[in-house]
């Protein structure tokens, strides 16, 4: 009994023994698991003072970046202001500038209308005294080709020397009487006084009506006349008494600038647009550009002054106002050593 007894004893103290073995197992795991769990805390510690070590360096790199993001706005808006100061002061520098013209603008059409109204007054007046001297000089100048033609048709007749006399006398009166109505005309047009009558005419009477007027003049000049030959009618919307005017104006001067034995040709056609032209070509010296630029000036007679051709400058100028009043154009082309070719063009 006693040997059972031992036994049992021996057998609890051996459940002791391995439950102490066992506890103190337990013990040494817990111990592992909490070291382990106090490393794992201390890593994530240790991160978590990285992250925020580097959570702290974006925040000042952020706010570094803030500051630079500030300092370069700030120097913007001081460039952006000082080209706005910039600007602004180009601007009213500009409107100062502009305003300073405006009044020089002013000033100068005022001096311009001042001008005009002067030059209007002048033009005026010079036409009333064309006007005037014209219609003084015709009476006298009436009275003494009246003489003139009483004396040559007069009995016993003039001797021959008288005859020559006479016809100077004849001469030169019609001469006079033809360029006091030029300056007249000059006069009227230019005080716009002067009346036209529009209305179609024909040309082939119109021109055979000039032929028969400068027929004499062309032969005793040794000048050969060709006008053009009509198969159909041909109308122009024109003045009648002015456009024979011009017609023999152009005539005329074709006959006294052309060359000894030379030729005046006539010519009609109709351009693209359905205007008639009416050429007049001579066989002259033919002009310069230079000289074309002056032709129709009043009282111009391209350095002719000195020569044997009578003229006073003007037949040309009263022949372009004419043909301007009646809605044609004229122009000219000339080569020199071969002559000159005037047109007139007409609805």
């Amino acid at each position: 009994m006693n040997n059972k007894l031992n036994s049992g004893l021996a057998s609890a103290d051996g459940l002791k023994k391995d439950r102490r073995k066992i506890n103190t197992f337990v013990e040494v795991e817990a111990a592992v698991l909490a070291r382990d769990h106090l490393a794992a805390t201390r890593e994530d510690a240790v991160h978590s003072r990285e992250d925020a070590v580097d959570l702290r360096e974006e925040v000042a790199t952020s706010r570094e970046g803030e500051i630079r993001v500030g300092q370069a706005l700030q120097a913007a808006s001081d460039d952006h202001m000082l080209m706005l100061q910039e600007a602004n002061a180009r601007l009213i520098i500009a409107t100062m500038e502009a305003q300073r013209l405006t009044e020089e603008v002013q000033v100068a059409k005022a001096q311009l209308e001042i001008a005009k109204s002067v030059a209007e007054q002048a033009n005026r007046a010079k036409s009333d005294f064309l006007s005037s001297m014209s219609h003084e000089l015709r009476t006298p100048l009436n009275v003494i080709l009246g003489f003139a033609q009483l004396l040559e048709a007069g009995s016993p007749p003039p001797t021959p020397a008288q005859k020559v006399r006479i016809e100077k006398i004849l001469g030169a009166g019609w001469y006079l009487l033809e360029m006091i109505d030029e300056i007249l005309d000059l006069a009227l047009i230019e005080s716009g006084k002067l009346s036209l009558s529009l209305q179609p005419l024909s040309l082939p009477e119109l021109l055979l009506d000039c032929q028969g007027m400068v027929e004499l003049q062309a032969e005793n000049s040794g000048i050969r006349m060709n006008f053009p030959q009509f198969d159909r009618p041909c109308i122009v919307r024109a003045d009648r008494t002015r456009l024979k005017q011009v017609l023999i104006n152009l005539l005329s001067n074709a006959i006294k600038y052309n060359r000894a034995g030379g030729a005046v040709d006539v010519s009609c056609s109709t351009n693209a647009a359905g205007r008639m032209r009416i050429s007049v070509k001579d066989g002259g010296e033919g002009l310069a550009t230079e000289k074309l630029a002056q032709l129709f000036q009043s009282f111009n007679r391209l350095g002719q002054e000195a020569g044997s051709v009578e003229g006073a400058g003007i037949g040309l100028v009263v022949s372009k106002r004419l043909v301007e009043l009646m809605g044609g154009t004229i122009g000219v082309e000339s080569t020199v050593g071969v002559g000159s070719v005037f047109w007139i063009e007409l609805a």
